[in-house]
């Protein structure tokens, strides 16, 4: 009698199998492999990292965290800090805290995101000439999760109400980039953005399109149309046209195209592990994005936002918020910066990091990718980056001091939870939270070595 036991005998019945069809598909393989050489020129990439000079420049950092509690009869209170960690000087430090009726870890994102530029603002204006501020995060994609946000609303496709906490709360976001962005030049900072974790596609994109589009001029404007944009324009068009890349450029032409092939992979493939960085890339918004604001404009994108806060929540303080934030949305969206991004690798055994830095002479909107060779004040930059650099754990010391310092624990959530009942209690109002609180999901997993920073 065949039982549980004997069907589930151990052992594999399909290894024979198994072997057979790898066999077969390794042949294959080899060959897909051995033709992903692409066989271009790495100009853009510098080996070797620049020495910090003497002395150096003033180094601050800003990181934030947060968390939500939950009410029992609806809606939340969001927990929103950040922290400025200055060299050697004293701290900046903000904490949010807001009631919303919703419960949504974006509205979080965006309150967090806001609370971190307007402590970045602070340092900004007390930091010496020369000094470096890094930001943890993308700005690219900080502006751009921001405006679309904001398009959402003004669309009416939002599905709950923590759309609109998010729109109000992005909007706030940019203003204070902008602000940012002004103080920082005006008073000579050196202003970063650097990502340990990020997915971009846009160096290798640039790269190997280009690269195709020389050996297939038939292809030049239709690939010149596409990296206008990032993420890639008319990709359909571009897949269509694949049987005009010539065989021996295929590969590199499929490695464009491929989502799931990043740039990181891409530096891995073409330059190999050794330390070095990238020239500068332009990075251009999407092209949905660009549409959606010239469909009226950065006025009627802000009306339109507003009149749905109207709709939506009338009645409620945000509607004051949001019509007030309107008046100012137009001049801050035109004035939005542009970004240049870069990749450095600052050992063997790391992955390379994100780093971007405002567009001096273009603002968000302005379409194109174009590669820049690094100044001698991004080599500084860099030289200073690297100075700073103590392995894939501690990859920017001053950027994890902010973090450690930042992130809001769990333990921590209960005790403001528990303080803000007691309070709430000495003057007669009864708050029942659900005791399921949430911790903003940046938060990464807990660091080792906390001594480091004490």
């Amino acid at each position: 009698m065949l039982t549980p036991a004997t069907a589930s005998a151990h052992g594999d019945w399909f290894i024979d199998l198994f072997t057979g069809e790898a066999e077969k598909i390794i042949e294959h393989l080899a060959g897909k492999l051995a033709r992903r050489q692409f066989d271009v020129e790495p100009y853009w990439w510098v080996p070797g990292l620049p020495s910090p000079s003497d002395g150096g420049s003033v180094v601050a950092a800003v990181d934030g965290g947060g968390g939500i509690i939950p009410l029992a009869g609806g809606g939340a209170l969001y927990v929103a800090r950040a922290y400025g960690y200055v060299e050697g000087s004293d701290p900046e430090r903000l904490l949010e805290l807001r009631f919303y009726g919703a419960r949504d870890t974006r509205v979080l994102d965006a309150l967090r995101s806001w609370v971190e530029h307007r402590v970045a603002v602070r340092l900004a204006l007390r930091l010496p000439p020369g000094s470096i501020l890094l930001m943890d995060g993308s700005l690219w994609a900080t502006i751009t999760s921001s405006l679309l946000a904001l398009i959402k609303l003004a669309r009416g496709t939002i599905h709950s109400l923590g759309g609109v906490y998010t729109a109000l709360l992005s909007g706030y976001t940019l203003a204070e980039i902008v602000k940012l962005v002004e103080v920082a030049e005006k008073q000579g900072i050196v202003l970063a953005y650097v990502s340990k974790d990020h997915s971009y596609r846009a160096l290798k994109e640039k790269v190997l399109l280009e690269h195709v589009a020389k050996a297939a001029p038939s292809l030049e404007q239709v690939i010149a149309s596409a990296i206008e944009w990032y993420p890639l324009n008319n990709r359909d068009i571009l897949l269509e046209a694949r049987r005009l890349v010539p065989e021996a450029y295929r590969a590199a032409y499929d490695a464009a195209l491929d989502p799931s092939y990043r740039d990181t992979l891409f530096l891995q493939d073409t330059v190999g592990q050794a330390p070095g960085y990238t020239w500068q890339l332009t990075l251009p918004p999407p092209r949905n994005i660009s549409q959606a604001l010239m469909k009226g404009g950065p006025r009627g994108l802000a009306e339109r936002a507003a009149e749905k806060t109207r709709q939506l929540i009338p009645g409620e303080p945000e509607v004051a918020e949001m019509d007030s934030l309107a008046e100012r949305l137009p001049k801050t969206i035109d004035s939005l910066p542009g970004v240049r991004m870069q990749y450095i690798r600052f050992s063997p055994q790391d992955n390379p990091v994100l780093v971007e830095q405002p567009e001096p002479t273009t603002t968000y909107h302005t379409t194109g990718r174009i590669l820049v060779e690094p100044n001698t004040k991004n080599t500084a930059l860099i030289a200073q980056l690297a100075k700073h650099y103590a392995g894939p754990e501690y990859y920017n010391i001053p950027l994890i001091a902010a973090h450690i310092n930042a992130t809001l624990h769990t333990t921590q959530l209960e005790a403001y939870t528990r303080l803000l009942e007691q309070l709430a209690a000495t003057r007669g109002l009864k708050l029942a939270t659900t005791r399921r609180t949430r911790i903003a999901t940046k938060t990464r997993k807990k660091r080792r070595k906390k001594r480091l920073f004490t």
